[in-house]
């Protein structure tokens, strides 16, 4: 049965743009579901990357209208043991596999019924062992947007695997994090929060330390580093008109610590 009204349809996967994948899921869904919408939330997840697909999505699916399906795949476990799920919670639908992404993202969030995608008729024919994205997930999407029931896709699931993202340390002189994604434009964007960064700590990363907290980028001069809380309430480290990530040779596991000035004796 169609729903009347077009369900839309958000993609997040570490696929990338260079081959067919993505293109070929949107084809396997349009096929089921003609009347979706679909969304390119992100496609340049790293490769198996959980913690940054899981700041991706929880940063991105509040924004997005009530009854939206995510189909997130980011499956470094594809083709072994590891269940493909589908879930509600936050008013949305979520689908992907269960490696902890999910729980991640919506950390304290109630999460409503989850189900493991068994249901044959809500998959393609042939099942690959590398290409789940495809051949289970698309086709459980296009059902979800055609209204099918989430009970009708397969049993249910008492206990996803827990995941999570890397939680800020208390150390004696501050709050240790770490990087968590690094935007296009090369800035750093770590788990510290405003409970972690005073407008009087200094930020520590590398041999590098920035005094502060700028509320733009434009408030440091042209190629130095600044410090600041960015769009999604995370400390982002950044430099104006340059990339960070070069600057501080940092890439996504890169520590970083807070410390009030009043602590550096």
């Amino acid at each position: 049965m169609i729903s009347k009204s077009p369900k839309l349809i958000a993609l997040l996967t570490d696929f990338g743009s260079l081959d067919p994948y993505v293109g070929v899921m949107k084809g396997v869904i349009l096929a089921r579901a003609p009347q979706t919408r679909l969304i390119d939330l992100t496609h340049e997840v790293p490769p198996g990357n959980l913690t940054a697909a899981a700041y991706l999505l929880r940063s991105s699916f509040p924004f997005f209208p009530v009854g939206t399906v995510f189909l997130c795949v980011v499956d470094p476990g594809v083709g072994s043991a590891r269940k493909p799920i589908a879930l509600k919670a936050g008013g949305h639908i979520f689908a992907g596999p269960d490696n902890g992404l999910f729980p991640a993202a919506l950390e304290g969030i109630p999460l409503g019924p989850v189900v493991e995608l068994r249901n044959p008729k809500h998959r393609l024919k042939a099942v690959s062992s590398t290409f789940h994205g495809r051949d289970v997930f698309a086709p459980a999407a296009a059902a979800l947007a055609n209204g099918v029931a989430l009970s009708n896709l397969g049993p249910a699931v008492r206990k996803p695997v827990p995941g999570a993202v890397p939680k800020p340390i208390r150390t004696k002189s501050g709050w240790r994090g770490e990087v968590i994604w690094i935007d296009r434009f090369g800035n750093l964007i770590t788990n510290l929060g405003p409970s972690h960064v005073g407008k009087k700590s200094v930020i520590h990363l590398g041999v590098g330390k920035i005094p502060g907290l700028s509320s733009h980028y434009f408030q440091a001069p042209k190629g130095k580093p600044l410090a600041l809380m960015g769009s999604s309430g995370h400390l982002e480290v950044s430099i104006h008109q340059g990339r960070a990530d070069r600057a501080f040779r940092a890439t996504i596991g890169t520590k970083v610590l807070s410390v009030p000035i009043n602590a550096l004796g």
